[in-house]
């Protein structure tokens, strides 16, 4: 039998029923009895409810039908050591929980695979994806719950056309700012690249460049989350700024750049900055590559709203007498 038609007879089935179908028992001749048996033992009755409500919340994930089933099992049975069962016999009840617990692993493993291959809007063959790409310019979104986006120019958004139903889920690819309508019950997930944010309504920016992921919040407090068979997740504040590096390591620091969101206020604000250090702010402001071939010990003071390129550089030229080559897609400075 299909995963997918499984899932589709899961939906309709008590959870001990479904247990026992999937490791093959038959210790329990109802649903009563079963009940009972878990009435003897509190602690594992107390055991067995937490990973009820997991199995249920679960189940939203719409991962079965993209199961390896002999790539998962085997990663199942490395973690708890227990052989692979090929006839049918009667197994201790701690076996029975421990498979359990094993199953509840494997669907946390696999709702963890969502870093790599986001499907949130393949959960139904019916739904369709919303695709938004932001062209040369800034792009303004208000989601189905009310949410607002903020698209950089090149960035991409998508979602589900149930977006908000069950699940708040987005994925991006480039740079937006985001200010998310509270709601407890549906957390709001941002997937982007190796990484997750999580929040319940805050306002943050992110930017995927160069193989890294940087949250910087606003206001509120997200949840960013990496890769690996065990995520580990850092919370990011407002006023701090958080990394996901390429290697896969988490990183955490107080405060946000002065130009973080240039893009979105285009504003540029420099006080005796060095000037190779603004010119790595005006380059990604204007999404241009930065290439320079020369030292630079000058330091600028200025402030510009809404100027075009040529006209900064101009200034930063009186200062310390730099050209700039800005022809392609790199801005490049000499002397």
């Amino acid at each position: 039998m299909s995963y997918k038609r499984l899932s589709m007879e899961l939906k309709s089935k008590p959870i001990k029923l479904i247990f026992t179908k999937l490791i093959r028992e038959d210790d329990f001749g109802d649903e009563q009895e079963f009940r009972e048996r878990l009435s003897d033992d509190p602690g594992m009755a107390k055991e067995f409810q937490g990973l009820e409500r997991i199995w249920r919340e679960s189940g939203n994930t719409g991962l079965f039908a993209q199961i390896d089933t002999e790539a998962d099992w085997e990663l199942v049975r490395s973690r708890i050591d227990m052989p692979i069962l090929h006839k049918h016999h009667t197994v201790p009840t701690y076996k029975y929980f421990l498979r359990i617990a094993a199953m509840v692993v494997l669907t946390a493993g696999l709702s963890t695979g969502l870093y790599k291959t986001i499907t949130f809007f393949h959960q139904n063959g019916n739904e369709s994806a919303v695709k938004i790409m932001a062209g040369n310019s800034l792009k303004e979104i208000r989601l189905p719950d009310g949410s607002k986006v903020s698209l950089n120019a090149g960035s991409r958004l998508v979602y589900s056309s149930s977006f908000g139903r069950q699940l708040r889920e987005v994925k991006l690819e480039g740079e937006a700012l985001f200010e998310v309508l509270p709601d407890a019950v549906h957390p709001f997930r941002v997937y982007t690249g190796e990484s997750v944010v999580e929040v319940t309504g805050t306002q943050f920016s992110i930017r995927q460049e160069d193989g890294s992921v940087k949250v910087a919040v606003i206001s509120g407090t997200v949840l960013l989350s990496n890769k690996g068979d065990v995520p580990r997740k850092i919370r990011i504040s407002a006023n701090q700024s958080g990394y996901l590096l390429s290697g896969n390591e988490l990183r955490l620091e107080n405060g946000i750049e002065t130009n973080e969101l240039s893009w979105k206020t285009g504003h540029l604000t420099f006080d005796e900055t060095p000037i190779d250090s603004a010119l790595v702010d005006i380059a990604r402001h204007f999404r241009k590559e930065l290439l320079i071939e020369t030292d630079i010990s000058e330091e600028i003071t200025a402030e510009f709203q809404n100027q075009p390129l040529g006209e900064i550089l101009n200034e930063i030229t009186q200062v310390a007498g730099l050209k700039f080559d800005t022809s392609g897609t790199a801005l490049i400075v000499r002397k």
